[in-house]
């Protein structure tokens, strides 16, 4: 088994190593396809220090290769995806579906343990879920990010009809728009490069907003006419896009943070958070709180309905040995990339 692992100087070797066997209550998935996150990116910066020897990658899909014991409803060979996130299953918040919360055994896959940019990877069965039919292992690594913005708009009950803009062309940014379209939305998407611009437009955008001066302005007309009920900040880092989330949604409308920041302040005027009477939600991961359906669940069933659009966002596809090119890659927006993956056993 070979699997790629971080170094103290945040590059990454590949490192062969005896296959792995599952442990009571887990699940052994041979790897078909593994994407590359921005929060991966933060790690490989330099933002964080990545712990040397661990394997990233948590959006992941593959294949059953072994179960361990106890477990039930899986055969050798079915498709899967990975929801990553661990927990314990028996605090307040994993009782209340909310286990992205957990503090007891909480993290993730890819960064607590070894994650999918291996060829093989070891997970808890009940994070563990059967891709719907025609649904292949390349696609359900696309689920991971698609959930996170399931996750969102469930928190603030998008609904049909609804206006949503998307900051950030990044695939973050584009699964967002892709789960917004699922949920009835229309999106006017803001976007820095032409090639995210062209690839919302291509998704189904009504609307592309540049990150210019005339993008500026174009939001101002929009706040003023009240016309964003929703804002989906995708962006995060050292950006700015908090303050400009709250000056673009309507009054009383809805505000979702699906992106990572690296900074403390967001810079945000309170008093437009006030006087607009907005909402403001922080949204990571992903979740089944009350009892609903899990949020990776309704992803990997969303990507029935867009098979086609969702696979477009995957522009560059690497191996194992090239998980530093890939990285480059992913980091470089020159490259024309959206969303990066490892095929670790291609």
């Amino acid at each position: 088994m070979r699997r790629a692992a971080w170094n103290a100087d945040q590059t990454l070797s590949v490192l062969d190593e005896a296959d792995r066997a599952p442990g009571e209550g887990e699940v052994l998935v041979q790897v078909v396809n593994a994407g590359i996150c921005g929060s991966d990116l933060h790690w490989y910066r330099g933002d964080f220090p990545p712990q040397a020897s661990r394997t990233p990658g948590h959006e992941i899909g593959g294949i059953v290769a072994a179960v361990g014991s106890g477990v039930s409803g899986f055969s050798e060979g079915d498709v899967v995806g990975v929801e990553p996130l661990l927990r314990c299953g028996t605090c307040g918040h994993c009782s209340a579906g909310r286990y992205n919360q957990c503090q007891v055994a909480g993290g993730l896959i890819g960064i607590a343990v070894d994650g999918g940019m291996a060829q093989q990877v070891l997970a808890p069965s009940e994070a563990v879920f059967a891709a719907p039919p025609g649904i292949d292992g390349e696609l359900t690594a696309i689920a991971e990010p698609l959930a996170c913005s399931v996750h969102g708009y469930e928190e603030i009950s998008l609904g049909d009809g609804e206006t949503v803009l998307v900051i950030g062309g990044g695939s973050i940014g584009l699964t967002a728009q892709l789960a917004a379209q699922a949920y009835g939305a229309q999106v006017i998407m803001l976007a820095r490069y032409p090639h995210q611009q062209e690839a919302a437009r291509q998704l189904g955008a009504v609307e592309i907003i540049g990150d210019d001066e005339a993008g500026k302005q174009r939001l101002a007309e929009l706040a003023t006419d009240d016309a964003i009920d929703v804002v989906a900040e995708c962006v995060g880092g050292h950006a700015d896009t908090i303050r400009t989330s709250v000056n673009a949604v309507r009054r009383l409308g809805r505000v979702v943070i699906l992106g990572v920041f690296a900074i403390e302040d967001a810079g945000l005027n309170p008093l437009t958070l006030l006087g607009r009477e907005i909402t403001m939600v922080g949204a990571v991961t992903y979740a089944a709180p009350g009892g609903r359906v899990p949020d990776y669940r309704k992803a990997l069933d969303m990507l029935t309905g867009c098979r086609d659009e969702a696979r477009s966002l995957i522009t560059h596809r690497f191996g194992l040995d090239d998980v530093n090119e890939a990285f480059d890659t992913a980091l470089d927006k020159s490259s024309l990339s959206v969303k990066v993956h490892l095929t670790p056993n291609a």
